[in-house]
């Protein structure tokens, strides 16, 4: 009995001390409500969330984006014998269509279609990243114009 006692008080402790289950156990009556786990989430999620707006990462990963999309669209825009090309792809549907693969030449018909609708989508990312470099360099520039006035004003004080 006094075996169980302590493990039961030493598990109590436990939880006191953590403000786990024995906080929600003890506030709540013994039952945990749903709004009460809606405010833990909303708390927890007010301190994970963004406090900017990502401009200054976003800058600086512009021109590595860039490249990515420049790659993807070479790739699919090459020849039967580049891999991952739409060519490439209608050959291979073409190759099942031969063989009688029904099933396989579904498949890969409804790659193509995504693939085909792949390259507008990173085309106007393309030219949206175009503007975000453009503000990026404005911003960049408006910057260094700001410290050089910042630095003129503290020299002439």
């Amino acid at each position: 009995m006094r075996k169980t006692t302590t493990v039961a008080l030493t598990t109590a402790a436990a939880l006191i001390a953590t403000g786990g289950a024995a906080t929600a156990f003890a506030t709540t009556g013994g039952e945990s409500s749903p709004a009460s786990a809606q405010a833990t989430k909303a708390d927890a999620s007010a301190k994970h969330a963004p406090k900017k707006d990502g401009a200054r990462k976003l800058c600086k990963r512009a021109p590595k984006i860039d490249k990515r999309i420049d790659r993807v669209l070479k790739r699919l825009d090459g020849d039967a014998t580049k891999r991952g090309s739409v060519d490439r792809l209608e050959k291979r549907i073409e190759n099942a269509k031969k063989a009688g693969h029904g099933t396989i030449e579904d498949f890969l018909n409804e790659r193509l279609k995504d693939r085909r609708a792949l390259k507008p989508k990173l085309e106007d990312r393309q030219k949206d990243l175009a503007k975000v470099r453009v503000w990026c360099a404005a911003e960049k520039k408006e910057k260094k114009e700001r410290k050089a006035e910042k630095q003129g004003e503290s020299s002439d004080s």
